[in-house]
């Protein structure tokens, strides 16, 4: 079994976005694009419906975790829930059932097999690759230790694949 890692290049990231785009696959585009910008777990995400993310500003899981949504985001699910109903499934097949992991999984291995990417990019790649940027551009290790429900500093940052030490990190510099 491969473990998976962050996709750290943006530009990786944007080839992506612009295969689903090509193919017209707007559907998983936004389910990529909701992962890779709020590291919500996959589950959550496949559980939504419709209703959940019509006209808001936030994305909300089990009523505790709240994610912004950014305006493009907003835009592609105006576009996947033109004429739906609230109570559909936001993701949902062509015979109208509930996408499930299973589907995402392999839809994303063919995406990448596509492009040539590593083997070590996989759907579980979507978590880690919110969680890396998150970590490059804030620096905020208890808030994805939060968000991911980690017990350890250490695992988050093995969870994203930071190899830092930390030891170092927060005592240079510090003159008082």
């Amino acid at each position: 079994m491969t473990v998976s890692s962050p996709i750290k290049d943006i530009q990786t990231i944007n080839i992506i976005k612009d295969l689903y785009k090509k193919k017209n696959m707007i559907r998983d585009l936004l389910l990529f694009e909701l992962a890779i910008n709020t590291g919500a777990n996959l589950n959550d995400l496949l559980n939504l419906n419709v209703k959940d993310v019509i006209n808001k500003h936030y994305l909300v899981i089990d009523g505790k975790k709240s994610f912004p949504l950014s305006e493009t985001i907003k835009e592609l699910i105006s576009e996947v829930v033109s004429n739906r109903s609230l109570t559909e499934p936001l993701f949902k097949t062509i015979k109208n059932n509930r996408l499930d992991r299973t589907f995402v999984f392999y839809s994303f291995r063919d995406i990448c097999n596509e492009l040539g990417l590593e083997k070590d990019i996989t759907v579980a790649s979507w978590r880690k690759t919110f969680a890396y940027h998150h970590y490059e551009k804030y620096k905020d290790l208890s808030y994805l230790q939060w968000l991911f429900n980690q017990t350890t500093v250490d695992l988050t940052m093995k969870f994203i694949g930071i190899r830092e030490n930390m030891n170092l990190r927060y005592r240079q510099g510090v003159c008082l």
